[in-house]
């Protein structure tokens, strides 16, 4: 099938990882680096080098450095210092989001070439620090405004103060999903620890990964000095790595540009959709807290738009920051979990840059499809908030290029909240304990009235931490008192 002049294909990608101890701290490259090595490389593995001079616009997935407008730094590098700029929201669907939104505008022809890129030089940032010095690489920055797509309100952000972290958020799922399935706290752990061996075992035989060490079920699950406790049931080792040196960046133009260029036709890899949805965006609210409609929904229209059923996915990577967002994403898409899930290996094994893994598992796809055969990429922000799907191949889109936000057609019904005041009985929903490097330090859980209603509550007891964790609180009675703490 011959592609349409705009039809929207991936030329080239690329990763890069600077690794501890290749180079002295003071010469190691900064994200700014990262991300031009990566785009470089990409325009290399395209064949056309000469595709970055032609770049329209240039989408970054932000890290943690503060530059205001780091794509104009980049294009600046690049040799195309009139490219226009956006910047994404710190979140995990943030490289599809931008690769979505530069589709959509090749396809109805008002862009030829894009770049989508991510980086971040966290860990050699900070070492730098305790040793009280000053990074090498390029610390100045630009007076331009990049566009800004893909934020989170402010009531989803109100809830950290609750949560703790992102891994008490997660772990909450988890004993949500442990409970639903029936598993005691032993049995559970036992099994999410098999699932992230699995990540191991492929993050082993990434070239491109941040630990490339084979790790067994038992080293995963089995606290132990180097492997802390940090929600239960997660250690260490099943908790998402940002801690890292690492870029990528994905290089898109229309087909006619890429026949212009000199890209041979086997290194094209056409996306066919993009789509995005979110859930709540409190947790309080959600209608269940191990389930997604919005994962559902999403993924669904992204089948049903390539024309494509699950089942014929050869390529699937799932956005895997913590085990329960894999377990919610392969039910609602209905891929079992005793199949390949990553490309990468997850960000707790392959890493990743903050909000950067879905633009190193683009990288990582792009080869497979080229290779043959359908690939799915899934993206995740927030506490299981935002989601995308994005679906590749290695011929054009037969219904065309689609970048599709879905979420009129997600049911969320939220939950009712009760009051931060609210004292009385209930039952509980589900429980976490989170730790610090001194051992436990406090209890989050959910509590359902008679009605159904959701309310926060939390316990310092260590009777109440043994029994959750050796045990599970699912569907115990308990009190909660106007202040929240829980009582069983």
């Amino acid at each position: 099938m011959s592609a349409s002049p705009h039809v929207p294909v991936i030329a080239g990608a690329a990763q890069v990882v600077q690794r501890p101890g290749e180079q002295p701290l003071d010469a190691a490259c900064g994200p700014i680096e990262l991300m031009v090595a990566a785009a470089r490389a990409a325009a290399d593995d395209a064949g056309a080098p000469g595709l970055l001079a032609r770049l329209g616009w240039i989408g970054v997935v932000p890290g943690w450095y503060r530059f205001n407008d780091p794509g104009a730094l980049v294009a600046e590098q690049l040799g195309c210092a009139g490219a226009a700029t956006a910047l994404s929201a710190i979140s995990g669907t943030a490289a599809q989001d931008l690769l979505g939104l530069a589709c959509a505008r090749i396809a109805a022809g008002d862009l030829d070439a894009a770049l989508v890129v991510g980086g971040e030089a966290r860990w050699t940032s900070t070492r730098l620090k305790q040793f009280g010095q000053t990074p090498a690489w390029r610390h100045d920055d630009t007076s331009s405004e990049p566009e800004h797509v893909s934020g989170f309100p402010n009531e989803m952000l109100a809830e950290l103060s609750v949560l703790g972290s992102a891994a008490g958020a997660y772990a909450l799922f988890e004993d949500r999903l442990r409970a639903a399935a029936g598993e005691s706290p032993a049995a559970h752990t036992e099994r999410i620890a098999a699932l992230w061996a699995g990540f191991s075992a492929v993050a082993a035989a990434n070239p491109y990964a941040w630990d490339r060490t084979a790790h067994s079920a038992d080293e995963i699950g089995t606290p132990s000095p180097g492997n802390r406790l940090i929600a239960h049931p997660y250690t260490k080792a099943m908790v998402a790595n940002n801690t890292v040196d690492m870029g990528s960046a994905v290089l898109l133009c229309s087909a006619e540009v890429a026949r212009a260029a000199g890209v041979a036709a086997d290194r094209l890899v056409f996306p066919q959709v993009v789509t995005h949805s979110h859930e709540t965006w409190r947790v309080a609210e959600r209608r269940e807290l191990h389930q997604s409609p919005a994962l559902a929904v999403a993924g669904r229209a992204a089948f049903a738009h390539a024309g494509v059923a699950p089942g014929d996915i050869e390529h699937v990577d799932l956005y895997a920051c913590f085990p329960s967002i894999v377990q919610m994403s392969s039910a609602a898409l209905g891929v079992g979990t005793d199949r390949p899930l990553t490309l990468t290996g997850g960000l707790g094994f392959a890493g990743a840059p903050i909000a950067n893994a879905v633009g190193q598992a683009l990288a990582a796809m792009v080869p497979r499809a080229r290779a043959g055969g359908w690939a799915l990429v899934h993206g995740n922000g927030g506490w299981a908030t935002k989601q995308s799907f994005g679906i590749y191949r290695n011929s054009p889109p037969p219904a065309g290029f689609a970048d599709v936000d879905v979420q009129a057609d997600v049911d969320l019904a939220p939950r009712d909240v009760l009051p931060d005041d609210w004292s009385g009985d209930g039952t509980v929903e589900a429980a976490t304990v989170l730790y610090d490097r001194d051992g436990p330090a406090r209890l989050l859980a959910t509590v359902l009235d008679d009605s159904g209603a959701r309310a926060w509550a939390s316990s310092t007891e260590p009777d109440v931490f043994r029994q959750a964790t050796e045990h599970g609180l699912s569907g115990l009675p308990a009190k909660r008192g106007a202040d929240g703490r829980l009582l069983l």
